[in-house]
């Protein structure tokens, strides 16, 4: 029996989310094509007949604009420095070895741990393309120390090669016990799969320039029996945003776009909770928010 934590990392939209949630077959992450959409490092928990791996999904190394990067950055180097595993993913379709790239893995060989580089999207790119990124990645690893455990051509659209790279996870990690239950998905609370799921849709529904400056916080969420016998949650959620401006397109004319993030954010929370969900969602304007101790509480303490 084999056991031990996994960190994903990559630069932004290289996919580690929607590999995470593909391996564990529940959506423990929020998926957006828009970058840096994860914010803080949950962990998805895969358990198998011969292993147990918790993977870590990461946010994407960038450079830091606010507190709130930093924290993001932080929670990637916490990450890398305590797991058994790396799993570098590169986006096949756009695998440049440009500074960012090299900054990774300049780092994640400085971490001493065992690294597995799957490269994604290769049902997108010719089979001579995927050699040459591999042989690519394998020299410059080498020249600053390292070396890749494996390498392993992925598509996570088309579940193509993720029981070779499990094996290859699996073969890696220590002998040891179950970490979580069996049963376990995931360790993040309902409250925080309440607010990823609102924030989802936010990232769903608004303008480019408004996703990113907002942010989500659960200020009830309470639980109650009904005279019918039915389960529901009562859910109230305040989406803080970053101008003036910003607060009348995120409610919409007459309330619409409100009205569309709430019913859209409510019906996969009930899906994702199996039961009845009563949301209400307020907005509020905090400038400067991400760049605020106070706002940033919640990731903060989320750093592990």
């Amino acid at each position: 029996m084999k056991s031990g934590f996994v960190a994903v990392v990559g630069k932004p939209n290289a996919g580690k989310s929607s590999l995470v949630n593909k391996l564990i077959g529940f959506d423990v992450s929020i998926i957006t094509p828009k970058p840096q959409t994860t914010r803080f490092n949950i962990k998805g928990i895969l358990t198998r007949k011969t292993s147990q791996i918790i993977f870590i999904d990461t946010p994407g190394v960038h450079i830091p604009r606010h507190k709130l990067g930093n924290y993001m950055m932080k929670g990637v180097k916490l990450a890398t420095d305590s797991v058994d595993v790396i799993l570098y993913l590169v986006d096949g379709a756009k695998p440049v070895l440009d500074e960012a790239n090299k900054n990774i893995i300049e780092d994640i060989v400085k971490s001493k741990k065992k690294i597995i580089l799957a490269i994604n999207k290769v049902d997108d790119i010719k089979k001579e393309n995927i050699l040459r990124i591999i042989e690519e990645y394998d020299k410059y690893i080498e020249s600053v120390g390292g070396h890749f455990k494996e390498i392993v051509p992925i598509s996570v659209k088309k579940s193509d090669g993720l029981e070779i790279l499990l094996d290859c996870i699996e073969n890696n990690l220590p002998q040891g016990e179950y970490i979580y239950d069996p049963e376990d998905v995931t360790d993040i609370s309902e409250r925080d799969i309440a607010a990823e799921i609102i924030r989802s849709k936010s990232l769903k529904f608004l303008d480019e320039e408004i996703p990113h400056g907002i942010n989500v916080v659960i200020e009830r969420m309470k639980d109650r029996t009904t005279e019918a016998g039915n389960f529901v949650y009562d859910i109230e959620a305040t989406i803080i945003c970053k101008k003036d401006s910003h607060k009348p397109i995120i409610i919409g004319k007459d309330g619409q776009m409100l009205k569309r993030i709430t019913n859209d954010a409510r019906r996969d929370i009930e899906k994702t909770l199996d039961c009845r969900v009563n949301l209400k969602i307020w907005v509020k304007v905090r400038q400067d928010w991400d760049n605020n101790e106070a706002y940033l509480s919640n990731i903060k303490d989320k750093i592990r």
